[in-house]
């Protein structure tokens, strides 16, 4: 099944199952070995218990070996699963409590385990070779017979019920065991719980989020998303987290098609303007034209120079227009970016204005620049910055009448710099002074100027924005404008 509540109770089960035959298995291992180690020291006291009780022990199996196997049988009588054997320092057997082996008489038991252990006085369990059968091996322990300080022989108990394979059954049924089952089951059960209430709690916002997604989906991207409600934005863990993002995500998404809409928007009304824009000084320019091919040698001297200055005039207008569409274009091209380098922003409008010192003359206008001393280094792209002055100066060197004044002045405002271009033209009607910064826009006292293109203080607030600031204006009709660049400090 693809369900994740499936798949998470299989794997809580499966868990489950596998930490109830861990616990089984531990619990199986402690009991042994504890089952071991009170066998290993119920051996070894039986052992010392038979020799504090018979300390002549060894002289007694040396006045009658013969019926000394029938005293040994006495000591078991009650353990009928522990063997009682006498053996001498080389691991031969004497006697025993039970019957003789014929490979007694040719084969020693290896007492090289009891005599280390005997050695190190270890407490540890020892297991070593089971002189009932050969190869078999078995829980043992063994104490030295002594007779004036010399080691005589061995008393060897061998403890067979310790055996795992005798006594697994007796530990399955052991209250241990019983008890691991127990635990294993209610480890099982106490784990379907948890995995019900956990998938509850899991699954419940993801479903809440899967029908959000949903709407998302069969939503109007730029109108439609707006009114969906993320739910469990105000938990503050990972499906909170997760919401919040999701939120994000839908707000971006919203933006970025808004976006989109009005940059359609704006392509479209840039092609009707550009249309329109270009068609005229075409138009003028292909009826200059036509006309000199048609009057040909007829025309006047004069006019054929009026009507080709004219035509001039209207060719320049068009490249005019389509360099400032050129570089529009590239200032709005996603993969742009300013780079900004360290500048003395104040000489940069210094070189700027002495440009245009010249034009200002002919035209019979003061122009100025004012600046203080010790203005800070601004981060600017140099030729942005360069490209946004001259287009301010050269729309106001054009609508300023003969004797008029235009003054730039660089000055520092809160947060950064600001660069002004002040005029006393004609200044801006209140109903333009919105749009003046639109592509394409012309005031109507400015359309019948032929150097403009309608696109100059759009590149100005272009070029505003990619550093971080903004483009303004501030202007009285009849006492003229001035337009402003404001750049943060960190631009």
């Amino acid at each position: 099944m693809k369900s994740l509540r499936f798949r998470v109770l299989a794997l809580v089960a499966g868990f489950g199952l596998l930490t109830a035959a861990l616990l089984a298995a531990i619990l199986f291992v402690s009991v042994r070995g504890y089952y071991v180690d009170v066998t290993s020291e119920r051996a070894a006291s039986f052992a010392e218990r038979v020799l504090e009780m018979h300390p002549d022990l060894w002289s007694t199996y040396a006045r009658d070996p013969e019926a000394f196997s029938s005293r040994l049988r006495e000591y078991v009588l009650y353990s009928p699963n522990t063997g009682l054997y006498l053996l001498d320092d080389a691991g031969r057997v004497l006697a025993s409590a039970g019957e003789p082996r014929d490979f007694w008489r040719t084969e020693a038991i290896d007492l090289a385990p009891v005599k280390t252990a005997w050695s190190a006085r270890s407490a540890e369990p020892v297991f070593a070779a089971d002189p009932e059968e050969r190869g078999r091996r078995c829980l043992v322990a063994a104490r030295p017979i002594e007779r004036d300080g010399v080691t005589m022989g061995w008393l060897y108990v061998a403890a067979r019920s310790a055996s795992l394979a005798a006594q697994t059954p007796e530990l399955l049924r052991s209250y241990a065991m019983r008890a691991a089952v127990k635990i294993a089951l209610t480890t099982l059960a106490l784990g379907a719980l948890l995995t019900i209430a956990m998938m509850a709690l899991l699954t419940r916002p993801l479903i809440e989020l899967t029908r959000v997604v949903e709407g998302v989906r069969d939503a109007d991207f730029a109108e439609g998303m707006s009114g969906l409600l993320v739910p469990n934005c105000g938990r503050d863990d990972e499906v909170g987290r997760l919401s919040r993002t999701f939120r994000e995500t839908i707000d971006r998404l919203h933006l970025e098609a808004s976006r989109a809409r009005e940059t359609d928007t704006r392509r479209r009304e840039m092609v009707a303007s550009v249309s329109h824009d270009l068609r005229t000084p075409l138009t003028a320019l292909i009826g200059l034209l036509d006309t000199v091919r048609i009057k040909g040698s007829a025309i006047r001297e004069t006019e054929r120079t009026d009507y080709l200055a004219r035509a001039a005039d209207n060719a320049q207008h068009l490249k005019r227009l389509t360099d400032a569409l050129n570089e529009l274009s590239r200032l709005d091209s996603p993969e742009f970016r300013a780079n900004p380098e360290p500048i003395a922003i104040g000489e940069l409008a210094d070189d700027v204005v002495q440009r245009y010192m010249g034009r200002a003359r002919e035209a019979g206008l003061e122009l100025a620049i004012d600046y203080p001393d010790g203005l800070p280094l601004a981060p600017v792209d140099a030729a942005l910055i360069e490209r946004a002055l001259a287009n301010l100066l050269d729309n106001a060197l054009r609508v300023t009448p003969a004797g008029g004044r235009v003054v730039v002045r660089v000055c520092p405002h809160p947060g950064g710099l600001r660069l002004e271009v002040s005029d006393t033209g004609p200044g801006v009607a209140a109903e333009d002074q919105d749009k003046v910064f639109e592509r394409f826009y012309q005031a109507a006292r400015h359309r019948d100027l032929r150097g403009s293109a309608g696109l100059g203080l759009a590149i100005v607030r272009r070029v505003a924005e990619l550093h971080g600031g903004q483009a303004g204006l501030r202007s009285r009709p009849g006492e003229g404008s001035t337009f402003f660049i404001e750049l943060p400090q960190g631009a």
